[in-house]
This record gives C-alpha cells, structure tokens and sequence, in this order.
C-alpha cells in the first residue's frame, strides 16, 4: 500500500491525461508542464509493467490496460473527493432517486438502503415504488429495479441482482386442513409410489394465486406437470404482494420464494408444500451509463449485488 501511495501524483495525471486524450491539455488542468505529465505518466507505466497510452504523435489513446485502470482510478478519486467533501460541507450530498417495483421495494430493497444510507451518507437515496418501470433518466429517476423482462424494453445498462426461483407454498390454516384430510399423506405415498405423479391429486383440486397473470404458474406446470391445465384457474392479482397477502390469508396456492417470502415462510404463515422449484424472473437494476451522478450509482449497484449473497 505504501509504494503505491508514493504514485498518486502519477495516478492524478494518468486520470487527466485519459480525461482529455492529451498531455498537453491534462498539464493546463493540473498546472504543471507538458513534461512533467508525461513523465509521470512514464513512472506508472514502468511501475506497473503496462503501457497505458498508445502514442499517435501528439495524440493519445488509452491502450486495453490503460481502459482497465481508468474506471478504478476514477471511482477511488471521487471517493477521496466525496470524503473531503462531506467534511467541508456535511450537508452536500449526491441525490438519488430509485424506482423498484413494488414487492422488492416494499420487502427487500427498502431495509437494505437503510443500511446503505449508513455506510455511505454522502448518497442520499429516494425510493419510488412503481409497477410500469419509467427508463433510468425519466422522471429524475437514477435506478430502476424491476423484472428483467420489463426492463429488457428501456435500453438502459442493466445489472442482475437474482432470480426469483418459486415453489408451492400454502398458509398455516390451509396446511392444516389439507393434514386433516388427509389429502397429504395421500400425495406423499403416491410420491413414493411414483415420482412421475409430481403432485397432481393435490394441486389440480385448489385454488392457485396468480401475480400479474397466470405465466409463472404455467411455467411451473409445463416442467412438471405439461399435460394438467389446471394453471388457467385461479385468482389472478396484479400485484405480487397482494397475492403474497392472499396466500397468507388462506385463499389458496402459491409461487413462494426464499427471498421476497422470507419473513412468512421463516413464521410459518407460508408452508412450502412441495420442493419442485421453477425460475419465475430475475430482478435487475438498470441506469444510464453516462450519467452525471454515475460514481454514486456504481457504489449503489455494486452494494446492492453483495447483499444478494445472503439471498
């Protein structure tokens, strides 16, 4: 670490020189000769062992390794930047305005930009929950966070943050009922009898809870079950939380997952009833790469991915 602190002059000239794709003109800006920019340009290239710049007369680009180097060496001098800043003047921070759709904003987003806020409280971070998601830029909208599928119809850079991966799940009083009647035991012989059964004599005779139509059940049906059309029934609710209360309150069966689930499934409102999962969506954040606000929407985005390895 030390040895490369002693570069930061060379870092600071590298990150003007590629600014400007000129010596000259990164040497008006740091208020130092075209030589001594270009020098120091020379000692990080030798430190590192890469050449950075690819030389065209009085020209430059960056070479792939100078490409490789430059978002780093950006994100690190903001963030020095950021810090300083936030010293001077404790009230100057970056806005952000996010749009999730409303179940991950409601049961996973919300809690974890919290926290969010916490480590980096020179990101002020709005949260707008929205089913039709607007595009990154519209509205004043940063980051959108929505369903892969509705996100892949705006264009913008797009970051997966995981999938949604459902299996049948009932409530507690729906569970017990079944228990009573006997109707799981029967299943679970019949499973052991033949796997190739995979669950019909149960599902086929209860209500199924739909989100947003009937598409993510059908998905689960054909893996499993292609020949029972049973997944054209049911109540459809065009929210996924609603359908996540209706479940709760005993209306019938649904996709659950580990994830936007997690709070009903670990008290037991919610009963997984079979270990058969299918891959409904992936949720993913999109923005504009150009944006003006782009280092605090990387640090967002890069935060929010590490928090979906507890998922």
């Amino acid at each position: 670490m030390a040895n490369s602190l002693r570069h930061l002059n060379a870092l600071k000239a590298f990150e003007a020189a590629a600014k400007y794709s000129s010596f000259a003109k990164a040497a008006t800006e740091l208020n130092v000769s075209h030589s001594v920019v270009s020098q120091h340009v020379k000692n990080l290239e030798q430190w590192l062992g890469v050449t950075l710049f690819v030389r065209y007369g009085n020209r430059i680009e960056l070479s792939d390794a100078g490409q490789k180097l430059l978002p780093q060496v950006v994100n690190a001098f903001q963030t020095l930047r950021d810090a300083c800043d936030g010293i001077r003047n404790p009230t100057l921070a970056t806005q952000l305005v996010v749009c999730a759709e409303p179940a991950i904003a409601s049961r996973w987003l919300r809690a974890r930009l919290s926290q969010f806020r916490l480590a980096f409280p020179f990101i002020d971070v709005s949260l707008q929950p929205a089913w039709s998601p607007p595009t990154s830029g519209e509205q004043g909208v940063d980051i959108v966070i929505h369903f892969a599928e509705r996100l892949s119809a705006t264009g913008s850079h797009t970051t997966q943050l995981f999938p949604i991966d459902g299996f049948p799940a009932c409530s507690a009083d729906l569970y017990n009922t079944l228990k009573k009647q006997g109707a799981l035991q029967k299943q679970n012989a019949l499973q052991k009898q033949s796997k190739a059964l995979d669950f019909p004599h149960l599902l086929t005779h209860l209500p199924l809870i739909h989100d947003n139509g009937r598409e993510i059940w059908r998905k689960w049906f054909e893996q499993y079950l292609p020949s029972d059309l049973s997944w054209e029934q049911g109540q459809v609710y065009a929210d996924l939380s609603l359908a996540i209360e209706a479940a709760v309150d005993g209306e019938g069966v649904i996709l659950a997952d580990e994830i936007l689930c997690q709070k009903e499934l670990a008290s037991g409102q919610l009963i997984r009833l079979d270990e058969r999962t299918s891959r409904c969506t992936w949720y993913e954040c999109a923005y504009d790469r150009r944006s003006q606000k782009q280092h605090a929407i990387t640090q967002l985005v890069e935060w929010l991915t590490t928090q979906t390895d507890h998922c």
